[in-house]
């Protein structure tokens, strides 16, 4: 997700007035309008990866569940990675009158715009890199988040840890926006530890858990001390707990033992983006709108910090809180990761 960052902090406040509710995977869902009048607005996510994941994909089940009970019927498509399946399902959905389609990933960009044009009564969300805002007809809304703050944050508490002078990190793809979410871990571990050394590498994809794993043996191997996750992390946490070190950003989806060793994860809260969107509509106002999911509009939050071993400070959480306030605030401005 690309753009420069100046452009990217431009984001529209997320509104939170309208209501949806969340079925499962398949085609059953609730048809019945809040408060038991108006039609139910049917919503359709096409998710690029499982929602079982604990990370990126989970986060749209998540949001869409968290709205279960206000009357509108979401149905969710998952595992369609692949644009050539993905695009007749979106089609599908737009075919049988559904109010919006929901493309949950940079997988699913393509195959959403293309079919946008195709029914301009319908509305359509995509999700990609920031050069999207530009990009987008009429009856498009997309989003992005800032990875510049998500990758600061980690590096930040990477360069807070007790002891830690050696960090490694497992990306996917290096695309644009994981390329600039590693220079954020970079610039967010050398504000906390100048002394601390960093290296990277990458899987070449994403979610595929044995090259995860092996390119971070890679890393422990060359003695890095803390392992850094920017896809879900399971195979990294399989790793990390093999070779007796703490993680952070592995996914909520990881096993219990892999759990204990991960301090905290940045992630994306979806659910005002996803109000915004049936607000929209109902005000006859959708399209062409582009969110940055970010700190200051609670898009990225951080979960709590987790204390592993004996390498987090007592403080920890207080000087991530206090971080995390200045980045929102603006008092805290981050460079453009992606030059």
């Amino acid at each position: 997700m690309k753009r420069h960052l100046r452009t990217m902090l431009l984001a529209l406040p997320l509104l939170a007035a309208t209501t949806l509710a969340a079925c499962g995977s398949d085609d059953s869902g609730s048809a019945t309008a809040a408060g038991g009048g108006e039609r139910a607005v049917k919503v359709a996510i096409i998710a690029s990866g499982q929602t079982n994941d604990g990370a990126f994909n989970a986060w749209a089940a998540e949001a869409a569940e968290r709205l279960k009970a206000d009357g509108a019927d979401v149905q969710i498509r998952q595992g369609l990675a692949d644009p050539t399946q993905a695009e007749p399902v979106i089609r599908q959905f737009a075919a049988r009158g559904f109010d919006l389609v929901v493309g949950h990933g940079i997988d699913v960009s393509e195959p959403i715009l293309r079919v946008a044009t195709e029914f301009p009564d319908v509305h359509f969300s995509a999700s990609g890199d920031a050069t999207l805002a530009e990009r987008l007809p009429p009856n498009v809304d997309g989003w992005t988040y800032d990875f510049g703050q998500l990758g600061y944050l980690d590096g930040f508490v990477a360069g807070s840890l007790r002891g830690v002078e050696k960090v490694g990190a497992v990306g996917g793809p290096q695309l644009p926006f994981v390329l600039a979410t590693h220079k954020g871990i970079r610039a967010g571990l050398k504000a906390a530890n100048p002394r601390a050394s960093y290296e990277e590498t990458y899987t070449g994809r994403f979610y595929d858990l044995q090259k995860e794993q092996e390119a971070a043996r890679g890393l422990l191997d060359k003695g890095a001390q803390l392992l850094v996750a920017t896809d879900d992390g399971r195979g990294l946490g399989q790793a990390a707990v093999a070779g007796d070190v703490p993680t952070i950003g592995v996914s909520a989806a990881a096993g219990a033992d892999i759990k204990a060793v991960n301090i905290t994860t940045a992630k994306l809260d979806l659910l005002p983006t996803y109000q915004s969107y049936l607000e929209q509509i109902r005000a006859g106002t959708f399209g062409r709108r582009f969110d940055v999911l970010a700190l200051g509009n609670r898009g990225i939050v951080l979960t709590p910090i987790t204390a592993v071993g004996d390498v987090v400070p007592d403080d920890l959480q207080a000087r991530v809180d206090a971080l995390s306030e200045r980045l929102a605030s603006g008092e805290l401005r981050l460079p453009n990761f992606f030059e």
